[in-house]
């Protein structure tokens, strides 16, 4: 089966952009990490990583949705992507939404000092299985793009 040329294109473009959202997504997410770390001693951020953590977070709420977006008609079909991109796409919006969401409930005058507390500690265990998950992600893209220079290349 042919495909026209302008929509091999579009494809092509396609995967290069979900590849450098996904990039900057896992970029995002390790400055999160690092930013996070104090808090693994203590009960805790604070401070000037606090700051940081908060500015880069900012990073996060656009990047992944846009990922979301631009990703999804690639991520859907088995023919576009391979097990490990999907898997690592939907894990990284599935941990970020977590992550997301239980900052944002933390927002709302709903909840008590322990319910935030709770809140707070599920944010820190999604956050960092954002990092695994981002990984994942990652080496997709970049085995499925080592694959595919193999199989165009003679030798």
């Amino acid at each position: 089966m042919n495909t026209p040329p302008q929509f091999q294109a579009r494809q092509v473009m396609q995967s290069r952009l979900v590849t450098i959202i996904a990039f900057a997504v896992a970029a995002v997410v390790i400055l999160l990490t690092i930013t996070s770390l104090p808090s693994l001693s203590s009960d805790h951020l604070g401070g000037s990583m606090l700051m940081a953590h908060m500015a880069a977070s900012g990073a996060l709420v656009f990047g992944l949705p846009l990922l979301a977006v631009v990703g999804f008609s690639k991520m859907v079909h088995p023919t576009t992507s391979n097990r490990r991109q999907r898997f690592g796409f939907w894990l990284v919006l599935i941990t970020g939404w977590v992550t997301i969401a239980t900052v944002f409930a933390c927002m709302l005058p709903m909840f008590g000092t322990e319910a935030m507390h709770e809140l707070m500690w599920i944010h820190g265990i999604a956050g960092f299985a954002m990092v695994p998950a981002a990984a994942v992600l990652c080496f997709g893209l970049v085995w499925i793009r080592k694959e595919s220079n193999r199989s165009s290349n003679p030798g």
